[in-house]
């Protein structure tokens, strides 16, 4: 009875967009998530120790100051890996900073990779290298988590954000839809209500309709954001986690997944929700 068919297109388009884009703000979240926590774990034991001119002899000894700084690091303990860096690799990470020429002119210092357990000895390792030479510089990767900490913060709450306004988006949508509606039924609801039926009666046809319509959308507002998503596989790979082999749905927990299947389960239901207490509302404030 009631002419509700010329809202499923606009419902429809509508709730299907904002399905797609929750899905996909939530996967770039996960993911900006997942390569930070993947960063963190690989770098949270490593230190760089930089030694201007390793080639310069110590005074008083025939050592280099590299020879020494690795003698240094020799006898200290929790001191699980030693790598010294070799200059391709030196000019590889400082490449994109630089122009290639300037490697000609200038003396690189040698860089020495180390892995630690124990955190307590890093004051006593950087002591003994400033007594060696005060210009030895020791960086402490773990020091960079805490700047990196807080944009991962301030990215999860862009994300949190941006989903939060396509769920008003959506809430907002469904309420014009839901008096365009009763507009254009008007006369059909008045009938109704001389026949005895109730509001909840014409809410329920309402949210039956909304139900259907969002159910639809969202099913397909998921499939598009799947397809997206093997479409920029390789995109999404390079972005968060760098140009590297790894299966990216694999790197989903079980919250991950429940969340990500949530959204298009919840949009109908609350759907639902906003067209009853829209069409309860309205009814009783027709003007």
């Amino acid at each position: 009875m009631l002419r509700l068919k010329g809202s499923r297109f606009f419902l429809g388009w509508i709730m299907t967009t904002m399905v797609y884009l929750a899905l996909m703000a939530l996967i770039s979240s996960f993911f900006s998530t997942l390569s930070f926590d993947k960063w963190k774990s690989a770098t949270r034991d490593l230190v760089t120790i930089h030694v201007p001119d390793p080639n310069q002899k110590i005074a008083g000894n025939n050592d280099t100051r590299l020879d020494a700084a690795l003698k240094i690091l020799r006898t200290l303990p929790n001191i699980e890996n030693i790598t010294i860096l070799e200059k391709n690799d030196i000019e590889k990470l400082i490449s994109p900073l630089v122009e290639t020429d300037i490697f000609q002119n200038i003396l690189l210092p040698a860089l020495v990779e180390i892995r630690i357990n124990n955190r307590e000895v890093l004051p006593n390792l950087e002591s003994s290298l400033k007594n060696l030479a005060p210009d030895i510089f020791v960086e402490n990767h773990a020091e960079l988590f805490l700047f990196d900490s807080k944009v991962l913060f301030g990215a999860e709450k862009l994300f949190v954000a941006i989903v939060g306004l396509i769920t008003m988006v959506a809430i907002i949508s469904i309420i014009f839809a839901v008096f365009t509606g009763l507009s254009v039924n008007k006369e059909v609801i008045q009938v109704m209500h001389l026949m005895g039926a109730k509001n909840g009666f014409i809410a329920r046809a309402f949210q039956k309709h909304v139900f259907i319509v969002i159910s639809f959308s969202s099913i397909f507002g998921a499939c598009l954001a799947a397809g997206t998503f093997f479409i920029l596989d390789n995109l999404f790979k390079v972005a968060f986690f760098g140009d590297v082999e790894i299966d990216l749905l694999a790197q989903f927990d079980l919250w991950n997944w429940i969340t990500l299947i949530m959204v298009p389960i919840s949009y109908p239901l609350l759907g639902v929700f906003v067209t009853g207490i829209s069409v309860f509302i309205l009814l009783k404030n027709p003007n």
